[in-house]
């Protein structure tokens, strides 16, 4: 008994430390613009990754009034046409 008991605790201990992971605000990847070349360093904006998923996600919130039926970006659907919108005018910005 004591056995299980030390192994249930070494398992819920390393499960604990996996949730434990810190992540850097701008990760360097390593990228190929094309074939032969050498590598270059790209800086991925984390912050602003996140802020673009966070407001795709709250599309439900923000293109749908209230008493219509919410289908957040199903195809064709109000969301969709406003994700849509966000992103055209986010990418034409950068």
């Amino acid at each position: 008994m004591e056995k299980r008991k030390i192994h249930v605790l070494i398992v819920i201990s390393m499960m604990l430390m996996t949730i434990f992971v810190a992540f850097p605000i701008k990760k360097p990847v390593k990228a190929n613009p094309s074939s032969g070349e050498d590598l270059i360093d790209i800086d991925l904006d984390l912050q602003f990754i996140y802020n673009v998923t966070q407001n795709l996600s709250t599309v439900i919130y923000d293109a749908y009034s209230d008493g219509e039926l919410e289908k957040g970006r199903a195809f064709g659907s109000k969301g969709e046409h406003f994700a849509a919108d966000y992103l055209v005018s986010l990418l034409t910005n950068i």
